[in-house]
């Protein structure tokens, strides 16, 4: 994997977490997504893909390698949640 776009999925998943842990009070991520389905911020898919993202982003940071395959789509999807969590905080 290109090491820009490794680094922009990682970015892209610490900023996702940040802004949950932000909106859930808490870095318990359950507790975040719980906060974030509430809110009606997230669905029951956002919430699978999210957690399996950021175990993603979690596994890179402990051995420096992302164990999944991982494209500009994918980087976009993360930013466009990071809006709409981000959005959806402020208001």
């Amino acid at each position: 994997m290109d090491e820009v776009l490794r680094k922009r999925f990682v970015g892209q998943a610490r900023l996702v977490r940040l802004l949950l842990w932000r909106i859930g009070n808490s870095t318990d991520l359950a507790t975040c997504f719980c906060a974030a389905k509430q809110g009606g911020m997230l669905g029951d898919d956002d919430v699978r893909l999210l957690g399996e993202l950021l175990d993603a982003e979690e596994a890179c940071r402990a051995n420096d390698a992302v164990p999944i395959e991982v494209d500009e789509a994918l980087v976009a999807k993360l930013q466009r949640y990071a809006d709409k969590l981000n959005r959806a905080d402020s208001a």
